[in-house]
């Protein structure tokens, strides 16, 4: 298909029954005509598996962290463009197709990414906080991995393999986050050609339970990431995160979100495990 290379979408999984079916089901919708589904999966204990089988996804077994799992990704995709999703992400239907439109231009598209649900506490403060942080999108810096706080999913491969050879192997197996901010690190300084898309993709906000759980994990796998050369670069540098803005009550509601997730962190860093 000649005028519509092969996108390979990469999803690593962990136990996702509940999420992935959606994540899955946007992939399905998608109009661009060629993309290959690969789901790479740290021994999910449920119906994780299963489901991606249903939806004809590639299923790969992955025995390392997130950012093994991604790396397994990119090794086993085979199209040019390669695309990091998460399994509570939802791609808009036209979002690929409008992605590979923009390669000529650019080496990594930035997806735009808005809440899926706003409904309860947590979910609210988080669909506050993408309001915040959109209203900086694609404006002077935002793209910039040590300012700004997006990042890329859509890239061209060979950019993502020149990133992870850049990336100390040691580290591959065992880090969980920040796995996405690395591998944009290494990829930026490789190429500056960094696009956006509006209205592209959309976060299934977590609830309470998922936020404690999530955040406390990934705090808790930092430890061995701050003893690297990433260390300093991540605490001093990069900004990923949301800040304080207008409108005046989506602006408080992020700090408070802010608030929550940092307390949550402290106690992972602090006393948590990342297994």
């Amino acid at each position: 298909m000649g005028n519509t290379p092969l996108v390979s979408i990469t999803i690593p999984s962990y136990n996702s029954e509940k999420v992935i079916p959606f994540c899955l089901e946007g992939v399905a919708k998608q109009t661009y005509p060629n993309i290959e589904t690969l789901v790479i999966d740290s021994h999910s204990a449920d119906r994780t598996r299963d489901i991606a089988a249903n939806y004809k996804a590639r299923i790969i077994e992955c025995d390392g962290k997130l950012l093994a799992a991604r790396y397994l990704g990119l090794k086993e995709s085979k199209g040019p463009y390669v695309v990091l999703v998460d399994t509570d992400q939802i791609l808009e239907p036209t979002a690929i197709e409008r992605a590979v439109g923009m390669m000529d231009d650019y080496d990594m598209v930035v997806f735009e990414i808005q809440s899926y649900n706003t409904e309860w506490f947590i979910p609210k403060l988080h669909g506050a906080s993408k309001q915040i942080t959109n209203a900086r999108f694609g404006k002077p810096g935002a793209f910039d991995p040590t300012r700004g706080p997006f990042l890329p999913r859509f890239f061209k491969r060979e950019i993502l393999e020149k990133a992870f050879a850049a990336i100390p192997q040691e580290l591959i197996p065992g880090t969980i986050h920040p796995d996405h901010a690395i591998i944009y690190y290494e990829s930026y300084k490789i190429s500056q050609r960094v696009g956006g898309l509006r209205n592209a993709i959309y976060d299934i906000e977590p609830d309470w339970r998922k936020l404690w759980q999530t955040r406390y994990r990934y705090a808790a796998s930092l430890r061995s990431v701050k003893k690297s050369y990433y260390g300093n670069l991540l605490r001093n540098k990069m900004g990923f995160g949301p800040c304080f803005g207008r409108p005046v009550v989506a602006g408080l509601q992020t700090l408070l979100l802010v608030v929550i997730i940092k307390v949550i962190e402290w106690m992972g860093y602090f006393g948590g495990s990342a297994s």
